[in-house]
């Protein structure tokens, strides 16, 4: 046995032993659930489950839901929390003994969003869908909001550019226009995503295709696909979601 081998069975055992001797689990599921647990229950349940797996360096098969790397947690919003959490529960085929016409994978990227102050989540199957749902909840009426129009030159660098800037102070109803508030843009046919902390308030740019799907962008020519960036659809997709705690 090999020194590298020997010192691989030790650390085996020991883990085995803090495993062990770790009191019994009481926080959230282990697993995948859409019931509403806070960010903080969420995060302690993921670090246990880390710690009994140890050896086990990715995330998939703890199907559990985990804080969205590109969207960061954002302060109360007219007294709402924002988090959003991202799970994966796509099949792997390598795993089935069988064809996989029998596979029962739930099988998809999913969302959650979160709202701690109010005890209330909405679990989407797309990030846009989840981030609008928790706007409904948080800020009814944005949907109403005017589109800021693509004729504008939006970004100045990393920041909205002054035109932009003067649109909106213009047009965006003062009730609107507070911490943590949104914006809408109109966007190319396939740059749809939401941007978390792009509106001035440091809320979110919301594309228009969530509240005008059909709208045509005049002039516009559609964004180069590449591999890394594949094309997303324009139309928004009804939202299949789950929402708990209204």
């Amino acid at each position: 046995m090999s020194d590298e081998q020997l010192a691989f069975d030790i650390e085996g055992m020991l883990h085995e032993a803090r495993v062990e001797a770790a009191p019994e689990w009481s926080g959230a599921p282990l697993h995948f659930t859409t019931a509403y647990y806070s960010p903080g229950d969420l995060d302690a349940a993921f670090k246990h489950w880390q710690f009994l797996h140890a050896h086990d360096k990715t995330h998939i098969n703890s199907r559990m839901w985990r804080r969205s790397i590109t969207v960061p947690e954002s302060d109360q919003v007219a007294g709402h929390g924002f988090a959003l959490y991202t799970t994966d529960l796509r099949c792997e085929p390598w795993k089935h003994t069988g064809k996989q016409e029998g596979c029962t994978c739930v099988g998809e990227l999913m969302y959650q969003a979160i709202c701690a102050p109010c005890e209330w989540n909405g679990i989407a199957g797309r990030e846009n869908d989840a981030v609008e749902m928790w706007h409904d909840h948080a800020l009814p009426g944005w949907r109403d909001l005017p589109i800021v129009p693509s004729r504008l030159r939006m970004m100045d660098k990393d920041k909205l550019s002054k035109s932009a800037r003067q649109w909106i102070s213009e047009h965006y109803p003062t009730s609107m226009q507070v911490p943590g508030a949104p914006i809408i843009t109109e966007r190319r046919p396939y740059g749809t995503r939401h941007v978390p902390g792009r509106s001035p308030w440091g809320g979110y740019d919301l594309s228009h295709t969530a509240v005008d799907p059909d709208r045509i962008v005049e002039g516009a020519k559609p964004l180069r696909r590449t591999n890394d960036f594949p094309l997303e659809p324009t139309r928004s997709v009804a939202p299949a979601g789950i929402v708990v705690g209204d």
